[in-house]
């Protein structure tokens, strides 16, 4: 009859030997990948915190490359409303030159057919401006565009013998058209008034009006001042501009930030001389040339709201780049504290676990070989 008796424990030995093995192979792994939960068994719960927290992390980043896309649009729309801008100051320099006397009808011509060169220059970049084939600045992104009250602005007005200058006030209403008035006091001490139209370029003659007296065409009252005939050729100029009722136009829309409906919306106002009210500029006399004179100063008073609309965006964008910035490595420091295997410790652990594999196995063997000694001795006896 053979007994055989492996050892005192042997059960308990292999298992820590068993058990050091995985320890020391985890860990292993643990340092040579860096990262602390190297499975979900390791830490359920910290894995899905820790993905969870790289998934925002990962998101703001991403929304970044959007807000850098936007700001490149907003740069090339800045670039091309700058050549714009220059372009404006170049036609309300020759409807300056159109506004005299001793100009022949050729040379008003000239100076038209040079204005009318530059206004097709500003439609040629406001149409071509595009961001990846995004129309930027011809009016289709423009979104939503706020009402107008219509105003009555006046841009020049003589002082008179008795005081003050030839118009006192005026002041538009829902009805007013936008155009030029252009008052003159004449020889007999009344004052002419001509109103230049922005539509149809026509000049009608409104009346002659007394002194402090008033009147009300198209909309818009003028109210006179104090003069006489010794004020003759004194004059004043009234620019008009219609109510507008506002637009909604589509806006381009990016994911700024990394959770859904994060989103920043960029708006670029409309550049082209539609956009602008100088689509019918009339150098043709000192009357038309004064009435150019204040359509281009609207539409430079436009283009510079449409530039600090721009810029505003552009600033926006930037603070939401920064903040996006900072909410993702907040995030990655987070996750990594929680992720991340510490170096010192894991060194420290598979030092442990080494040892606790070696003693294990020593145990294991000195088992082994008693029980191996005591089934020599029993087998004399079988």
């Amino acid at each position: 009859m053979s007994v055989a008796i492996s050892g005192s424990n042997p059960a308990y030995s292999l298992q820590s030997v068993l058990s050091a093995q995985i320890a020391l192979l985890t860990e292993t792994e643990q340092a040579t990948s860096g990262s602390r939960i190297t499975s979900a068994a390791v830490d359920p719960s910290g894995l899905a915190i820790y993905n969870n927290l790289e998934t925002q992390s990962q998101g703001a980043d991403t929304a970044n490359e959007n807000i850098t896309q936007a700001s490149d649009a907003v740069n090339v729309a800045q670039g091309a409303t700058s050549t714009i801008q220059t372009s404006l100051s170049q036609i309300n320099n020759l409807a300056i030159e159109a506004n005299n006397g001793f100009n022949s009808a050729s040379d008003n011509a000239a100076l038209q057919a040079q204005a009318t060169q530059l206004a097709q220059g500003i439609n040629q970049i406001a149409s071509e401006t595009n961001f990846n084939g995004t129309a930027l600045i011809n009016g289709a992104n423009s979104g939503n565009t706020p009402p107008t009250a219509a105003t009555a602005a006046i841009t020049n007005d003589n002082v008179t013998n008795a005081g003050g200058g030839v118009v006192t006030s005026a002041s538009a209403s829902a009805a007013t058209t936008s155009g030029t008035f252009s008052v003159s006091v004449d020889a007999t001490g009344n004052a002419d008034v001509t109103y230049t139209d922005n539509a149809t370029q026509t000049t009608t003659a409104v009346g002659s009006f007394a002194a402090n007296s008033s009147t009300t065409f198209n909309g818009t009252t003028i109210n006179f001042g104090n003069f006489s005939a010794s004020d003759a050729g004194a004059s004043a100029t009234i620019q008009a501009t219609a109510a507008s009722a506002g637009s909604t136009q589509p806006a381009v829309s990016v994911q700024s930030g990394a959770s859904a409906g994060q989103t920043t919306t960029v708006s670029f106002a409309d550049a082209s001389t539609t956009g602008l009210g100088i689509s019918n500029i009339d150098l043709s006399n000192p009357a038309s040339a004064t009435n150019a004179e204040g359509q281009i100063g609207n539409a430079i008073t436009n283009l510079n709201a449409g530039q600090a609309q721009l810029g505003a965006e552009s600033n926006s964008l930037a603070n939401q780049f920064s903040n996006n910035n900072i909410y993702s490595n907040n995030l990655a420091n987070s996750a990594s504290s929680i992720g991340d295997a510490n170096e010192a410790q894991t060194a420290s652990a598979i030092s442990q676990s080494t040892l606790q594999q070696q003693i294990s196995i020593a145990v294991l063997a000195r088992a082994n070989t008693d029980a191996g000694h005591l089934n020599s001795f029993l087998s004399v006896f079988a």
